[in-house]
Formats: structure tokens, C-alpha cells, sequence
């Protein structure tokens, strides 16, 4: 049994049993280090999954409420529009009243200047036919007592006239 005293075989045979301690000793540390990554794992999948749910639930109701946004943007738009319309409308009925009352103004107006220019001529025409009949009475009466009835006359009938 020479095998039993040659040192390379009591080396190679230490070698393996402390391997073997060692690895029994180790497998024991490192299959509970790797269950516990493995735990650490499975428990960070398990939050990532329950985020991603969290996460989806939270892009849905952003969805809706960007949807419902939208509709009250579309309706206040919708009603913009219809006050834009009415507002016009009332423009135009309110700019064609006011038109009118101008015109009507204006018609008026017109019609009082042309009532006293007639009124003007009226009298420049009776002045004229008073200062005629003067003129003519003068020259046919030579009488001043005449004369002075007639201005009496005349004076009386512009007072009438006017």
C-alpha cells in the first residue's frame, strides 16, 4: 500500500474532502442566497406587475378625463359659436335701427328746412308785393293824409299777412 504513504495522495485527498465540506457548506449558503434573490425577485416582479396595473388604471381614467375634457371644449366651442351668431344677428338689427333713426333724422330734418324756405319765400314774396303796392299807391295818391292811410293800410295788411 504504497498509495498510503505517497503525500500526493494525502494532498489530492484533502483536497477533496475539504471540497466536499466546503461545497456542503457552501451549497447550503448558496441555494439560501440564491431562494432569497429568487424571493427578492419574484416579490420585485410581483410590485412591478401590481405598478404596471396601477399604472394602466391610472392612463385609463387620464383617458376619460381627457375625453370628457375634450367634449366640454367641443361644447363651449359649440356655444361660442352660436353666441358669435345671436351677438351678430343683434349687431345687425341694432345697426339697421340705428340706420333708420339717422335716415329718419335726416328726413325730418329735410323736411323742416324745406318748410322754412318755402315759409322764407312766402314772406320775401309778400315783402316784394307790399313794397310794389307802396310803390304803386304812392304814385297814384298825391295827398300826404292819403298817403299816411295807405301806410296805415299796408302796415295793417303786412301784420295779417305775416
Amino acid at each position: 500500500m504504497e498509495l498510503f504513504q505517497e503525500p500526493k495522495f494525502w494532498v489530492s485527498t484533502a483536497f477533496v474532502v475539504f471540497v466536499l465540506l466546503v461545497y456542503k457548506k457552501a451549497s447550503v449558503f448558496i441555494l439560501n442566497a440564491l431562494d432569497g434573490r429568487s424571493k427578492r425577485i419574484s416579490e420585485e416582479l410581483s410590485q412591478a406587475q401590481q405598478l404596471r396595473r396601477e399604472a394602466e388604471e391610472i392612463l385609463a381614467q387620464y383617458k376619460q378625463k381627457q375625453a370628457e375634457y375634450l367634449k366640454e371644449a367641443e361644447a363651449m366651442l359649440a356655444k361660442a359659436q352660436k353666441d358669435a351668431a345671436l351677438l351678430r344677428q343683434q349687431s345687425e338689427v341694432e345697426l339697421k335701427q340705428a340706420m333708420d333713426a339717422r335716415m329718419q333724422s335726416a328726413m325730418d330734418r329735410i323736411a323742416r328746412e324745406e318748410t322754412k324756405a318755402i315759409e322764407e319765400v312766402r314772406h320775401h314774396v309778400v315783402d316784394i308785393a307790399l313794397a310794389a303796392a307802396r310803390s304803386l299807391m304812392a304814385e297814384r295818391t298825391s295827398k300826404v293824409e292819403s298817403a299816411e292811410q295807405v301806410r296805415l293800410l299796408l302796415r295793417d295788411i303786412e301784420q295779417k299777412i305775416h
